[in-house]
Order: structure tokens, then sequence, then C-alpha cells
């Protein structure tokens, strides 16, 4: 079967109850901000992540890497972030990721965000 993909909703709403990025795993408590997409496939299915992955995931344009009509998948987003941490904390010394970037997946994702964050408030300084 060929099933099109039909987005019926995309926004930003606020969590009543707590939900789970879909990314990097993180818990979006009640009250933040989140991006939740819903779709129909072969199923009507919900998408949801929080607010710095999506930033990340901008930022990087993972977007514009996704070549199957699915959009940018888990996997995919895992494999960015992790290959931006090898080229940017890369320690030779200890032939390893550095130290301080061995964290848990969502830790990482928030050091990216972070990073990124600064980077573009310094270029708005310049």
């Amino acid at each position: 079967m060929n099933y099109e993909i039909t987005m019926l909703k995309d926004g930003h709403p606020t969590a009543r109850k707590e939900h789970e990025c879909m990314f990097c795993g993180r818990i979006i408590r009640k009250g933040e901000k989140y991006h939740r997409s819903t779709f129909v496939y072969d199923d009507v299915y919900d998408w949801v992540e929080c607010e710095k992955c999506e930033f990340v995931a901008c930022e990087l344009n993972m977007y514009d890497d996704c070549n199957n009509v699915d959009g940018l998948s888990v996997d995919v987003f895992q494999e960015n972030i992790n290959e931006y941490v090898r080229l940017h904390h890369y320690d030779k010394s200890i032939d390893d990721i550095a130290k301080e970037w061995q964290l848990p997946f969502f830790k990482t994702v928030d050091k990216v965000y972070e990073e990124l964050i600064n980077k573009k408030e310094k270029e708005k300084n310049i």
C-alpha cells in the first residue's frame, strides 16, 4: 500500500499533562510549551518534541537532510547530535568524546542547545 502523509494539526501548545519528547526522551512538564504535530499516515498519530529538540534540529538543518516522506526520524536526529558532538567536542588526548560531553542523551541535547543559543547571541552582538 502507498500511504500519503497528511498533517492535521501543527502547533506549540502548553502541556496540560506530562509528555515525553520523541527525540530526546526528556519529560515535558505540565505548563511547558512544546511542539505537537498530528498526522494521518496509515493511522492518526501525534509527534511530540520539546522546544530544545525543535530548535536544535532547525539550527543544525536536520529537516533539510530528510529525504524520505516520513520526515526527521529519531535515528537521524540522534545520529546528527552524535556527529555534532564528535566534530566539536572530540578530545584527542583521550581519543574519545570529551568527558564533560559523555552524558545521557537528553543532557547532551541540552548542552548542544546551550552552545547553539550562545553562538546565536554572539552573532547578534557582532
